[in-house]
Order: C-alpha cells, then sequence, then structure tokens
C-alpha cells in the first residue's frame, strides 16, 4: 500500500514540476529576448560615459608623452569599476601608447582590435576567453591624439539575468512546494518535512546554501531539520569568512605592490635561480636598465660593476652577506657600492636586503647626492677651517655660563694660559677679575640681544699687557638653554698705541700751534715796540749829545736811557721767544762754553744748592748763538736753585749727544717736526719741589710764572731760542721730586764766522751823501733823520715801499744808500728791496727790523744786503753799521 503512494506523489511532483519548469522556461526566455537587450544598451551608454570623460583625462599625458602616468591611471580606473575590463589608448596610427594590463599588452586583444578596427565602429562586440566584451572606441581631441577604447564585460549582465532565473527557478519551486502541500496536507507532518530536508540538501549540493528547513514539529523530525539549518549557518559563516579574508588579502597584496611599484626606493625580486623576477619603476629610472636587459643577476653583474676586478669584489662581498643572513635573521647588511648606470655614469648605491622563502628582496639606495652634500660640506668645513686659522683673531666656543669648550688661534703665544688649562672650565675661573667681569657683562648682552660687539678688555701676557676688542654672537636662538656662542677677541693692542700716539701728537700740534700763535703775538708787540724804543732810545742820545755835561737834566735822560734799555732788553725776549732774535751765530763748544760760565753760575745760585757737572768729552760742537745759550743756561739754573727752597739739594748739568730717529723725535714733546741726525743734549736737573702736569702743560706760556715776581717771560724765552736753533726741550717733573730740564741741539754744520764789531772810530767821525729813510712810524722816521743828520747825511724819508720805489725811480743815482724797514703796509721791505734790485742792482739797501738777521738773510736768500740794523737802535748803533756797510 505504501509503494502506490509514492508513485502518486511522483505523479503530483511531475505535474507540478513540469508546470513550474514551463513557467521558469518561458520566463527565461523572456529575459534572455527583452531583459538581456536592454541590460546590454545600458552597458553601452556607461562605457561610452566613460569614455567620454577618461578621454579628456588623457589628453594632458598625451600631449606630455608621460605615458607610464597614463598607464597607472588606466590601471586604477579600470581596477576600481567591477564591469570595465580593461581600457587603452591608441595611436591615430593604432600603435597601443598606454593600457591597463600591467606590463604586456595581450596580443589575442591586439589582434583583435586591429580586425575590430577596420570598420572604425565605436562599439564592437569581442569575443575573449574570459568573456564576452563591448570595447567603445572614443577618439582623443577628435582623434588628433589617437583613441580611447574601453572594454565592457557582459559577465555583470550574464550574472544579472542568472540571478533572475535563480529567483523564478525559486519562485517556481515554492510554488510547487507550496501546491505540493497543499495537496498532501494530510502527510505534511511526515513525509514533507522528510522531502524538504532532501530538497534542501540538493540546492546546497548545488552551492545554494542559504536554503534553510522548515521546522514545524518538535520530533525528531523537527530535530533533524534543526541540526540541518544549523549545520547550513555554519557553513555560511565559514564562506562569509573564506571570502572576506581572500578580499583582504587581494587588497593588501594590491597596496604592496603600488607601494613597492611607486617607492622612492629602487627595488628588486631575485629567485633561487638567480632570475630576476620583478624590479619596480624607479629602478629603471635609477639605473636605466629594463628587464629585459637584466633578466638575470649574472646580467647585472656584468652591466652594473664592468671592471672584473671590483666585480669580483663585489660579488664575494654580497655572497658572504648571504650566507651571513641565511644563518642569522635573514637580512642582508647594508654595503656601499660604486654602480654603473646604463648611459656610463657612476652612482654610489647602498644595497641590502632581505631573504623572503628562498627569494632575495633587495633594495637598492642612490645616496650619490648624499655623497656630494659630504664632500661639500667637508671642503665648506675644511674652507672654514682653513679661514679661521688664517685670522689673527682669537676664536672661543662657549656657553651662556661661560664655560669654554674650544678654541682656535694661530699661535700659542696669544693665549693667557695653556689650552689644557681653561678648556671645559668658566672664563671667571681662568682669567683676571677686571677681563672675566668684561666678558661675562658682553655675554649677558649676547643672551638677550643674540650678539655684542665693541667690548675692550686688556690681559698681561709674557711679552707685555694686550688689548682685545670683543665680538660675540650666538650659535642659534640665544633665548635656547643649550645655545652656545662664537667669541672672537681681535688684539687691538697696536691699534690702541697707533691711537695713543695721533693723540699725543695731536696734543703737540695744539701746543705748537698756540706757541706760534703766541710767537706771533709776541713778536708783533716786540716790532711796535722797538719802533717806539727806536724814538725814546735815539731821542735820549741826541738829547745827551747836544746837552751841557753840566747840565742837571743830564741825570734824568741818562735814567730814561738806561729804562729804554731794559724795555729794550725785554723786547729782545719777547723776539726770542717767538725765535726772531737777533743772532750770532757761531761754532761753539758746549763743554767749554759750560764751564767758562761756572764761575757765574756758581754764585747764581743758593747756598743750599750743590752744582754737580756730568759733561761728556769730547762732544761734537753746533751751530749756535752763545749770548743767547748763556740766556738759556742762566734762565734753567736760576729756575733749578728757586726750586730748593728750605732745604739743601743738588743741581746737575751734564751733556752727551746721541742719535734720534723719527721714533725717538716724535716722543719728544717740544720738538716741531725736528729733521733726524745727531743731536748734542744739555740736561740740567735739581732735587728741588718740583712740578704737576697743569704746570708743566703752561710754564713756556708767556706771562705765565709761578713767583711773586716774576714777569713770565724767562721760560719763554728759552723756548723761542730753542726754536730759533732748530732744537727742542724736554721737561720731566712730578711734585717732591725735582725736575730734569733736556735740551737738544743739532750737531755739526760749517762754523761761521762771528759777527765782527770792527774797530770803531771816535764819536766824531761823520759821512756824506744822501740817504733814503724809509719806514712806517713817523717817529721812527723823526729820529732817524735827525740822527743821520748828525751823522753829517742828507735824509729823505718815505712812509711805505710805494713811495720810496717812486723816489728811487726818479733818479737811481741819487741815494748813497738806503735804510729801508722790513715790516710795512702796502708794499714791505723784502718787495721794496728786490723791486729797487731790478732798477739798480748794486744799489745799497741797509735793513732795519725788530726781527733777527738770520731771518732776513732767509727770506731774502742770501741777496748781498749791505748790512742790517736792529730796532731799536742809538746813534753810535747806526753809526757803527753804516762804517761797516759793505
Amino acid at each position: 500500500m505504501r509503494k502506490p503512494a509514492l508513485n502518486l506523489r511522483s505523479k503530483i511532483l511531475a505535474i507540478f514540476l513540469a508546470i513550474s519548469l514551463v513557467t521558469i522556461t518561458g520566463m527565461i526566455v523572456i529575459a534572455l529576448l527583452f531583459i538581456k537587450p536592454l541590460l546590454e544598451a545600458k552597458l553601452e551608454k556607461r562605457g561610452q560615459s566613460i569614455a567620454h570623460a577618461i578621454s579628456y583625462q588623457c589628453i594632458t599625458p598625451v600631449l606630455s608623452r608621460d605615458f607610464l602616468q597614463l598607464d597607472l591611471f588606466l590601471r586604477e580606473y579600470a581596477n576600481s569599476e567591477n564591469d570595465v575590463s580593461y581600457i587603452y589608448v591608441t595611436t591615430a596610427e593604432g600603435e597601443v601608447i598606454a593600457h591597463s594590463f600591467g606590463r604586456t599588452f595581450p596580443v589575442a586583444l591586439k589582434e583583435l582590435s586591429r580586425r575590430a578596427g577596420k570598420e572604425a565602429n565605436d562599439i564592437t562586440r569581442l569575443q575573449t576567453t574570459e568573456g564576452d566584451i563591448i570595447q567603445i572606441s572614443e577618439p582623443i581631441l577628435d582623434g588628433h591624439l589617437g583613441r580611447l577604447h574601453v572594454g565592457m564585460s557582459l559577465a555583470p549582465i550574464q550574472k544579472d539575468i542568472n540571478e533572475i532565473i535563480m529567483s523564478l527557478i525559486s519562485f517556481a519551486a515554492l510554488f510547487f512546494f507550496s501546491s505540493l502541500l497543499l495537496l498532501l496536507f494530510i502527510d505534511r507532518w511526515i513525509v514533507s518535512p522528510i522531502f524538504l530536508i532532501r530538497s534542501a540538501s540538493l540546492k546546497v549540493k548545488a552551492g545554494d546554501i542559504d536554503s534553510r528547513v522548515a521546522v514545524r514539529s518538535r520530533d525528531e523530525i523537527g530535530g533533524l531539520a534543526e541540526d540541518f539549518n544549523g549545520m547550513l549557518d555554519a557553513m555560511k559563516e565559514s564562506r562569509a569568512s573564506l571570502v572576506q579574508e581572500k578580499q583582504l588579502l587581494a587588497e593588501s597584496e594590491n597596496r604592496l605592490r603600488k607601494i613597492i611599484q611607486q617607492s622612492p626606493l629602487s627595488m628588486a625580486l631575485v629567485n633561487p635561480d638567480g632570475a630576476i623576477e620583478y624590479i619596480n619603476d624607479y629602478a629603471v629610472q635609477t639605473f636605466g636598465y629594463q628587464p629585459q636587459d637584466i633578466p638575470h643577476i649574472k646580467e647585472w653583474w656584468l652591466k652594473a660593476f664592468p671592471d672584473p676586478e671590483y666585480r669580483k669584489q663585489v660579488t664575494g662581498q654580497w655572497t658572504a652577506l648571504m650566507k651571513k643572513a641565511a644563518a642569522e635573521n635573514g637580512y642582508i647588511e647594508r654595503r656601499e657600492y660604486q654602480v654603473t648606470c646604463k648611459d656610463g655614469t657612476q652612482k654610489t648605491i647602498l644595497i641590502f636586503g632581505l631573504l623572503i622563502d628562498n627569494e632575495v628582496f633587495v633594495v637598492f639606495e642612490d645616496i650619490s647626492a648624499l655623497k656630494q652634500v659630504e664632500k661639500e660640506l667637508r671642503a665648506s668645513k675644511e674652507h672654514l677651517d682653513a679661514t679661521i686659522n688664517a685670522l689673527p683673531d682669537l676664536l672661543f666656543r662657549i656657553d651662556r655660563e661661560g664655560h669654554i669648550y674650544e678654541a682656535r688661534y694661530s699661535s700659542a703665544n696669544q693665549l693667557y694660559l695653556a689650552p689644557e688649562l681653561f678648556l671645559g672650565r668658566r672664563l671667571t675661573e681662568v682669567l683676571p677679575p677686571e677681563a672675566a667681569a668684561v666678558i661675562m657683562t658682553a655675554l649677558g648682552e649676547a643672551v638677550a640681544k643674540g650678539s655684542h660687539r665693541g667690548a675692550i678688555y686688556s690681559l698681561p701676557l709674557p711679552q707685555g699687557e694686550r688689548w682685545y676688542e670683543l665680538s660675540l654672537a650666538a650659535m642659534g636662538r640665544p633665548d635656547h638653554p643649550q645655545t652656545q656662542f662664537i667669541v672672537l677677541a681681535r688684539d687691538i693692542t697696536e691699534r690702541r698705541l697707533a691711537e695713543q700716539d695721533r693723540l699725543k701728537l695731536e696734543q703737540q700740534l695744539l701746543h705748537a700751534q698756540k706757541l706760534e700763535s703766541l710767537g706771533v703775538l709776541a713778536g708783533g708787540i716786540a716790532h711796535d715796540f722797538n719802533n717806539l724804543l727806536t724814538a725814546i732810545v735815539g731821542n735820549t742820545d741826541l738829547a745827551l749829545m747836544r746837552l751841557a755835561p753840566e747840565s742837571p737834566v743830564r741825570d734824568n735822560l741818562q735814567r730814561i736811557e738806561q729804562a729804554a734799555g731794559r724795555a729794550a732788553d725785554l723786547s729782545k725776549q719777547m723776539l726770542a721767544y717767538s725765535g726772531k732774535g737777533r743772532f750770532v751765530i757761531e761754532t761753539i763748544d758746549l763743554n767749554r762754553l759750560i764751564r767758562e760760565m761756572t764761575h757765574m753760575l756758581e754764585v747764581s745760585i743758593t747756598k743750599k744748592a750743590v752744582l754737580n757737572f756730568k759733561l761728556t768729552d769730547p762732544l761734537p760742537t753746533i751751530e749756535a748763538d752763545a749770548t743767547q745759550l748763556h740766556q738759556i743756561i742762566m734762565n734753567l739754573i736760576i729756575n733749578a736753585s728757586e726750586a730748593i727752597d728750605t732745604e739743601s739739594g743738588v743741581i746737575s748739568i751734564a751733556t752727551g749727544s746721541m742719535q734720534c730717529d723719527r721714533n725717538y723725535l716724535n716722543s719728544i714733546w717740544m720738538h716741531e717736526q725736528l729733521a733726524e741726525g745727531l743731536y748734542v743734549w744739555l740736561e740740567i736737573t735739581d732735587t728741588g719741589c718740583g712740578m704737576d702736569a697743569e704746570t708743566v702743560g703752561k710754564m713756556f706760556d708767556p706771562f705765565f710764572t709761578t713767583k711773586f715776581t716774576g714777569r713770565g717771560l724767562g721760560m719763554a724765552a728759552v723756548l723761542g731760542i730753542i726754536r730759533g736753533h732748530k732744537g727742542a726741550i724736554t721737561v720731566k717733573s712730578e711734585p717732591g721730586r725735582g725736575a730734569a730740564f733736556r735740551v737738544f741741539l743739532p750737531a755739526g754744520g760749517k762754523p761761521k764766522d762771528p759777527a765782527n764789531g770792527g774797530n770803531r772810530d771816535e764819536a766824531g767821525w761823520r759821512g756824506k751823501g744822501t740817504v733814503l729813510l724809509v719806514d712806517d712810524e713817523q717817529t721812527v722816521l723823526d729820529i732817524g733823520g735827525e740822527m743821520l743828520k748828525e751823522l753829517g747825511f742828507e735824509v729823505v724819508t718815505a712812509m711805505d715801499g710805494s713811495e720810496a720805489l717812486e723816489l728811487f725811480k726818479q733818479d737811481v743815482e741819487r741815494f748813497s744808500f738806503i735804510i729801508l724797514d722790513l715790516t710795512m703796509p702796502r708794499l714791505d721791505g723784502e718787495q721794496t728791496y728786490r723791486q729797487m734790485r731790478q732798477l739798480k742792482p748794486d744799489v745799497k739797501v741797509v735793513m732795519s727790523s725788530g726781527y733777527n738777521e738770520q731771518e732776513i738773510n732767509q727770506r731774502l736768500g742770501g741777496t748781498g744786503l749791505a748790512g742790517f740794523l736792529q730796532k731799536p737802535y742809538n746813534l753810535s748803533t747806526l753809526r757803527d753799521v753804516i762804517k761797516e756797510m759793505k
């Protein structure tokens, strides 16, 4: 009875199965005839849209011929779209210039595209080993740059159609089973669950693990259904996990491949047989070798290391490193090599790698630029070191606390201490307190502002005290605690000494200018004073000659004559100060002159003083005026005597000679730019009260005196006499320690005949002829005219040089001689004399002046004066000059 029931169920199932099959077949036919074309048309439109969008993005790479970048772009785009099978770009001639296939463009596709491209259709259907493809072609820039080809896979459409068919089948099966259950409701509690489990197992066998068995009871059959469903759930979870792991693995592999391909390091993979399976783009770019150039490691050794000896060395070292890596952790140590590129250039490459499953992963790091930078840095450091070593400055590196870390110097003699005694120690520990304080103050400013310049300090060195100028600069941010500072110490000792010399010369120049100004003033006063004294002396002399011996007025006139003589002496002192006094030059032995004055000097000094002589024999002679030298010695001795006031003391007179060079002469205070050479010196020292610096600075000023009854012209006259003799004087004195005066006079020269006074006749001598008397002072003209008339001459007077020339031009033979004043307005005596000589070369002229005869001769250049008449003069002096006239 059981067997017929089963046959009936089979028949019912067959009927419903047939109905279901017919329904499914009809739906599949509908799907194939209507739905598939719609999906393919939709795929074509999508392909056209993709091709149109990509073609615009291809313009720039194609124009720039950056096909590598275009390859990467096409590959990434094809990988990102599931329905895009491939993308490639051809030129107008059909040559493939970029594609998304990776390394090699498929030959079969190239042939299919070539055949399909003959019709120049935009949409072409191709049959490949991977399935049907719809290829859409899009012109790039209207075809001028080629065409873009996009292959759209029909596999997704087929999958959609299959899913629709499966859905229809599922629907039909559900309909079938539902109908069967409805018909076999009675049997549903026994047969149906078993049948469902069997049906579900068949589906699982077919690959549909989503099927489940409905559990309608809690008996053994229901338990079996639950266990079956649990098994299916476990299988589904396991399958999902496997799919996810596979997807992650693929993504990781793609990511790693991209990293290696785009890495800024050159990389290669070598299999155990030595074949180079892979090299990335950067390796090709670095070395120039394409993969086909170096398919095996042997080709790499030959091309990269063409020198046999060097190649043997490299391969031996690399083999040893690989053995070491295999024995240890698999890491091949880094080594530098000189690699020859395809273009023949050599690069410094750092090579290392890893052993991975019997394969060698090799990394090449190009350090050529780094080596060049190192070379330049080394050269720069050598240049900097040479520059620093060539500098005369001292260089130190210190921190903000003053610790010394480095020292640079050109000579150890420049250092205050040996380097081992100060390196690592603070400035305050190794330098004198004053110098350390200056440097630390400058360091504080550098910490605050970043730099400092200008601080000056001194150090006592074996060669003497040296002065230094500081410059500090921060090595980075000055406010950072770790920042160090560079200290430059420049030796400015010579500059400082030169500055002191310059200041000294300026003081000497100012003093000389002051003396010159005072000399001009004193000379001018003496000149005018001499004109007045000439009138006084002359009138007094004439009055005494004409006055009866018994006249009571004679005493008064004689007193006037004596006072005028003292006034004349005062005028001579002023002229002596100005250096324009009357000198009678002769060859003099200074020692002999001093010995002849010994008695006079002894009676001139105080009894509390002892005179001590230290004369050097033999001594070179000098050309000087003996009378003026007497005045110098007497003034200095009397001043020394007066300096020894209450207590006894010693006055020393010493002589000597020495060669004076320019350096020594520049160190003399009162030197007036003397010529180098041999000088005779006279030194007078005393043990008296001495003088302070202020007194020494003013002692040669006219009318400056420290005596109650002094006139202040004694030392001024001494200075003027010395200057007139082209000499110099030095003074050294301190309060309570006496004073020392040293006079320098030039030695040597040709002896000069002393002025000869001649034998004077009686007062009754008289001359004859006409004399032209020229002077700008009317009083001088009056008294001079009277004295000339007294001597028997006729006198013609003129107030200046111009008037005298007019008179002389009228008759050059009229005048026996001419007395001509040197200093006059409009036309002075020198100019007048020269013009008179042009009119009459043998004219006799006696020059009259308050200045000395030597200066007159220097100004006139030895042009042959008949005589010289120094103001003030009296009748006897005038008579002597006329009698001795040349």
